[in-house]
């Protein structure tokens, strides 16, 4: 794989070609598939070396490993007492209440 597997992947599809679902189902089970192991590697290796592992992944993998590390030494420093205040995330402050309307039978 090279560092832009999945950017050179989608601009492919945007050529008509009748490989578009085969390259395109193998971009999404490609994904899928190291997602949870870049997730769980993000989220175990506090305060070690992961240049080894950053390394072989795509920047898109980089990117969603760098997140889960972010989240980690949040929720450490937030363990440790050391979080300065808790903020609401984003989706929360724009959902909007629904009003139930009346249903009828």
């Amino acid at each position: 794989m090279g560092p832009y597997y999945y950017s050179l992947g989608s601009q492919i599809l945007n050529f008509d070609t009748p490989e578009n679902p085969d390259i395109a189902h193998t971009l999404l089970q490609t994904f899928i598939g190291r997602f949870r192991r870049i997730m769980d590697s993000s989220q175990n290796s506090y305060n070690e070396d992961t240049s080894a592992l950053v390394e072989r992944l795509d920047c898109l993998e980089k990117g969603l490993f760098r997140s889960g590390q972010r989240g980690l030494n949040g929720f450490q420093s937030w363990e440790k007492g050391q979080a300065t205040q808790l903020t609401a995330s984003s989706l929360v402050l724009n959902y909007r209440k629904r009003k139930i309307t009346n249903m009828q039978p």
